[in-house]
This record gives C-alpha cells, sequence and structure tokens, in this order.
C-alpha cells in the first residue's frame, strides 16, 4: 500500500538547509507553517491553529529546491508522503511537528515593498514553471483581501 500523500500550503518559517549525507545524497530541509486565522473586530490577525511542517527534498528534488531559492516568509504549497510526527516543547507547551519526504513544490515569493507578489514558482519532479493556462499565475492581492499570517 502505497504511503499517505499530503499537499501543505503555508509559509516558510526560516531559511531552507541544504547538505548531504555521509554516502553523498543531498537533501534540502524545509520547515513551513500552516493553520488558520482570521481578522477579528480591529482587522488585527488572530491565529486558531497553527501546525509545523519539516519537508525534505532527497536527490533530484533537492536540487529543485536548491533552483527556485525559497525564502523565509515566502508562501509555498508542497506535496510529498508523511514520515512521522515529532512532539517537542514550544513557547506554547507541548507541540507537534509533521516530517514529510517531499517531491514537489510551488513557491509563491514574498512581496517587496511597493510590489505585487509575483507569479509562482512550480517544480514536480524534473519539471519547471507554471503553464500558461494557470489560474494562479496572476499572483498579487486578488480580490482585495489582505494576506493572513500564514
Amino acid at each position: 500500500m502505497p504511503d499517505a500523500r499530503i499537499t501543505i500550503e503555508g509559509r516558510i518559517a526560516a531559511d531552507p538547509r541544504f547538505s548531504a549525507t555521509h554516502q553523498g545524497v543531498s537533501v534540502g530541509n524545509l520547515r513551513v507553517l500552516a493553520g488558520r486565522s482570521k481578522k477579528d473586530e480591529q482587522g488585527n490577525w488572530q491565529t486558531l491553529s497553527t501546525t509545523a511542517y519539516q519537508a525534505a527534498f532527497w536527490r533530484e528534488h533537492h536540487d529543485l529546491l536548491a533552483t527556485l531559492k525559497p525564502e523565509k516568509g515566502d508562501s509555498v504549497t508542497i506535496t510529498g508522503t508523511v514520515e512521522g510526527v515529532d512532539s517537542y516543547d514550544g513557547p506554547n507547551g507541548l507541540s507537534l511537528s509533521v516530517r514529510v519526504n517531499a517531491d514537489g513544490i510551488r513557491l509563491f515569493k514574498k512581496r517587496q515593498q511597493g510590489q505585487q507578489q509575483g507569479a509562482p514558482q512550480s517544480g514536480y519532479g524534473h519539471s519547471q514553471g507554471a503553464p500558461q493556462s494557470d489560474p494562479w499565475a496572476g499572483g498579487g492581492n486578488q480580490g482585495g483581501y489582505d494576506d493572513p499570517p500564514f
């Protein structure tokens, strides 16, 4: 039976780490936070829930991650399989982190001051780039809504 597939939509919590095993296998690690939030009566974002994901990109997927150059604060959609769950003592008590063996990423670069968010950069397997018919390729603040914190 195949492993459970997962799709994660969130924000990168820290710049990626790139390394290799003792056998020379390359790996890129990306920490992503995903969750739910809503605006309160004063217009400020209130976090309802947050889940941390540790995504490992192995071999050719490492190369894809390195090519896209993700940074802390960028939005991503990651696909892969669940490898396990770790628990740790966080600032709000016991927290969980889901380990993911990642095999695809779609990157939405964070906005620079005065600029709209650019078109997504995609990668699944060895292909890169969003197709011309991609409905997400417009990027930016569509519909006039503010982006939530993640």
